[in-house]
């Protein structure tokens, strides 16, 4: 037994030393106003004391770029950028900062233009250009700069993402990087795979980007591939156990960031690895997370890498910690509304499902009601009586609204700062425009009664007769008042009417007992409304826009 108890505080013990390692994660950011800056810094970074020698690439061509920074590493140089008419004035203040003597361009004049080059002749700098009539020819005179044996690497050259995912392994063992198109093996890139007679070939990408018709004229070739860009970065960091000591991290939807960021990458001997803008691709999220990786370096402004992005690498996710009950509405016998070929029920998951996401790559703790994968019907106390076990920190009820009116048009906010199940002082009812004090409700028979002078009187809540608190409400009533127009703003969308924001007495906004609010996207009874609103389009840009406007309120 007390075996039993050393190992188990033993285990406690590593596992409390991996959550802090995990929560003490580092981020640099290698960033700035444009690409241009970028690779300004990524050279002050690796190259603080200077460079006798620069490459170029246009910023805006990265065929030609592809196979340049094995080159790059091999001669240490840091790769710049430039436009194709004319040396960019950001990239000339810092090859003058470097003091480099000396700049190679790569690409024909079609790309970088003799007026570049003759502006960095006038900077006392030498210039040499590795061209060729495309972008496979470069590739191959890029080739012979290297001297490097037993490896080549192939990869589209249609494409970028792979070619970046290969170039910090390819540039520290200098082995070149060579393109093709998916069913052809260009000629050049077939001479210089006879030239270098290379053991075994590299492949970057799947089938769909090299196919097995290439692959069967190369020389031993070993394929390193993935359903999609990040996969592949993720299974070249696998296939050739690259340290995770420190990791780079850029967009793997641009080019220019991670190609200016390879050689580095290459030089402090880290693995590339890709993400979205705004979110952390799973299976990249699955590897850095088995490797345990603590440090990080990302190449790109937040345009590039969201500050979302590295608040997840460093594991200080914006709604972390946050439980978020969503709520949508209607289900399983029950379809809500039903017009224009649309049920309501289906429309309100579909919506719920997108906005899951998002706020689970915000680090929010996301609970349905009702689940997406089993369509049931559940009553309305049952989802609020079910929001106030979990202890949410916020509900919210997704819904689509419908008229006998084929023109209503408009999305609409419901909140209660009447909240029976937290206080019911200073409530008061409305109703025909007059304003009496409350005295309690009949849930069951959905009873409002009030007093009106002496005499005690009941109406429907389901009628016109409103009860609310705006002397003393809640905390939660007084947060949901808060939000409710923060989530106005956030889910308007150009087609979408204008609607409203109202203090009303929905079931599920009254008696749960956090921040609540229900939100009707808008009429399904509109055709035209209707057909932005079961648009996945639509859904996504509305429900990224809502998690954003539940982290800057949580921020």
């Amino acid at each position: 037994m007390k075996k039993f108890s050393i190992l188990f505080l033993l285990v406690m013990l590593l596992l409390s030393n991996y959550s802090v390692s995990a929560s003490a994660a580092s981020v640099e950011r290698l960033d700035g106003n444009d690409r241009f800056d970028v690779a300004v810094n990524v050279s002050k970074k690796g190259w603080a004391s200077g460079s006798s020698t620069v490459l170029l690439v246009n910023y805006e061509a990265f065929a030609d770029a592809l196979s340049a920074s094995p080159f790059a590493y091999k001669v240490n140089a840091p790769i710049l950028l430039t436009n194709q008419g004319q040396l960019n004035a950001k990239t000339e203040t810092e090859i003058k900062r470097l003091k480099a003597s000396k700049a190679i361009i790569i690409g024909g004049t079609a790309t970088v233009s003799q007026n570049v080059a003759s502006q960095l002749s006038k900077l006392n700098v030498q210039v040499e250009r590795i061209g060729g009539a495309d972008r496979f020819e470069v590739a191959y005179n890029v080739s012979k700069k290297l001297g490097a044996e037993g490896k080549v690497i192939i990869t589209n050259g249609t494409t970028f993402a792979d070619a970046l995912s290969i170039s910090p392994y390819a540039s520290k063992h200098q082995y070149p990087i060579l393109l093709s198109t998916k069913d052809v093996l260009p000629s050049k890139t077939q001479q210089a795979i006879k030239e270098k007679n290379p053991q075994q070939t590299i492949i970057v990408g799947g089938t769909g980007s090299v196919s097995t018709g290439v692959e069967k004229k190369l020389n031993n070739p070993l394929r390193v591939g993935g359903k999609d860009r990040f996969e592949v970065a993720v299974n070249v960091a696998k296939t050739f156990n690259l340290s995770t000591t420190k990791v780079a991290i850029s967009n793997g939807m641009t080019f220019a960031d991670a190609l200016t960021g390879s050689v580095l990458a290459a030089k402090q001997n880290m693995p590339l690895l890709l993400t979205q803008s705004n979110k952390i691709p799973a299976v990249t999220k699955q590897f850095i997370d088995s490797k345990q990786v603590s440090s990080f370096i990302v190449f790109g402004g937040t345009g590039s890498v969201s500050t979302s992005v590295v608040s997840q690498l460093k594991n200080e996710l914006p709604l972390a910690g946050k439980r978020i009950v969503l709520d949508a509405g209607h289900g399983g016998s029950d379809p809500g509304a039903v017009r224009n070929g649309y049920s309501e029920k289906n429309l309100n998951i579909s919506f719920t499902k997108l906005f899951a996401g998002h706020l689970k790559n915000l680090g929010a703790e996301v609970i349905y009601t009702r689940d997406p994968a089993y369509d049931r019907y559940i009553s309305l106390e049952d989802r609020a009586l079910f929001a106030n076990n979990k202890k949410a920190d916020l509900f919210i009820s997704i819904h689509h609204d419908s008229s006998v009116d084929s023109s209503a048009t408009g999305q609409s906010l419901h909140y209660s700062t009447y909240r029976p199940g937290i206080e019911t002082k200073d409530v008061y009812v409305k109703y025909a425009g007059r304003t009496y004090p409350f005295v309690r409700e009949d849930t069951d028979r959905k009873l409002f009664y009030y007093k009106d002078g002496s005499t005690i009187k009941s109406m429907s809540y389901q009628g016109d007769i409103i009860a609310y608190d705006t002397i003393s409400p809640s905390q939660a009533a007084k947060e949901s008042s808060k939000l409710a127009p923060i989530f106005y703003n956030a889910i308007r969308y150009n087609g979408i009417g204008t609607g409203y924001i109202k203090d009303s007495n929905l079931y599920v906004t009254r008696w749960t007992k956090m921040p609540s609010l229900l939100i009707e996207m808008g009429y399904i009874s509109n055709s035209k409304e209707v057909s932005l609103l079961s648009q996945k389009s639509v859904q996504n840009a509305r429900s990224l826009s809502l998690a954003k406007a539940i982290e800057n309120y949580y921020r």
